[in-house]
């Protein structure tokens, strides 16, 4: 248990030099330029939000919501209530990747226990990953007004070592992890030191601390440390999964899902799912992904919300909310796929 915890606590050097990063972003526009060349051929400030959001959500790196959220934050407006919305965004736009990335267990582990092909794997996930997408589509053009989006306010002319100076630290950041995935998480503390060190260079500015949130740095610590701790239940609920009888399907599915909200891991509830589909069958795949998906998304040991709290404001009944009905409309369709079909 030590072991996983002091594991989890390795990506406070991923949060705090995001936050500092950030920090650089918002203060002196280091984004802007290339969202200036962007304006040029998107007329819709709203389509540059989806456009964003999908860059963050497709990049096959742990935390994405984590790189994308200062991609957000560079066009989020001011106003705490228009801002909070952003919150919602950067979380619904980086987690339709679970439904469809053949990088991720969610898809891996499903498709190796079935033994099936990757395109016979996506002819059961594609409807809940359009789903996914399109609430996520229907919530920034519904919540956001697209005269709120702060696009071009600081520059006048778009200059490309400019913007290489402003984007350099995200681009290695990238490459960084798309090389080490999670097992770079050692050198999260040294390499973001680095990256802040950079924007101090260029922007003359060494005041890190203005952009260190320590009641949010507490808050981190404990949620990272708690889902240490609460993954250490994976071990029992396998057990109890793995001798689970068809007659069982219900109280399995409730088990997996709540087990998969107390947790709040991707690679978790993969395994989870995996196991039952082995049990009941692949015509209950789907049910298995959107209740445990949704257990997933919802719960309080994800390191996500906490990261869009941190930059956006967002309150937690506003996340519970809109996601609550996503992860609704998700289970309600596997219910009729299910059962009723």
């Amino acid at each position: 248990m030590i072991e996983s915890i002091i594991k989890n606590e390795l990506y406070m050097g991923y949060i705090f030099g995001i936050m500092i990063l950030g920090g650089f972003i918002r203060e002196y526009h280091a984004l802007e330029d290339v969202y200036s060349l962007i304006k040029r051929y998107v007329s819709d400030n709203r389509l540059i939000i989806i456009l964003t959001s999908l860059l963050g959500g497709v990049l096959p790196i742990p935390g994405r919501v984590a790189l994308s959220a200062p991609l957000l934050d560079a066009i989020a407006p001011v106003e705490k209530k228009k801002r909070s919305y952003f919150g919602v965004i950067d979380y619904l736009s980086t987690h339709h990747y679970y439904w469809w990335s053949p990088l991720e267990k969610t898809v891996v582990l499903p498709m190796a226990v079935m033994g099936v092909s990757y395109t016979t794997f996506l002819g059961y996930t594609i409807v809940p990953l359009i789903i996914t997408l399109s609430y996520t589509w229907w919530y920034i053009f519904s919540k956001i007004d697209p005269e709120s989006v702060n696009i071009l306010d600081n520059v006048s002319e778009f200059n490309w070592r400019r913007a290489l100076t402003g984007w350099a630290p995200l681009i290695a950041t990238i490459i960084l992890l798309l090389n080490t995935g999670k097992a770079g998480a050692p050198f999260f503390f040294p390499w973001f030191l680095g990256m802040s060190i950079y924007y101090s260079i260029v922007f003359k500015d060494w005041k890190w601390g203005k952009w260190l949130d320590g009641k949010f740095a507490i808050i981190a610590t404990i949620v990272l440390a708690f889902s240490g701790v609460v993954g250490q239940i994976k071990g029992p609920v396998m057990e109890y999964l793995k001798t689970a009888t068809p007659e069982m399907l219900i109280p399995a599915s409730i088990v997996a899902m709540v087990a998969a909200w107390i947790m709040g891991s991707s690679g978790k509830y993969a395994g989870m799912t995996s196991a039952l589909v082995v049990i009941f069958g692949p015509q209950y795949l789907v049910w298995f992904l959107c209740t445990e998906y949704s257990g997933y998304l919802l719960s309080p040991a994800h390191k996500c919300l906490m990261i869009g709290q941190q930059y956006f404001g967002t309150p937690i009944r506003k996340y519970y909310k809109v996601i609550g009905g996503l992860c609704g409309i998700l289970i309600g369709y596997a219910a009729i796929i299910t059962f009723t079909i």
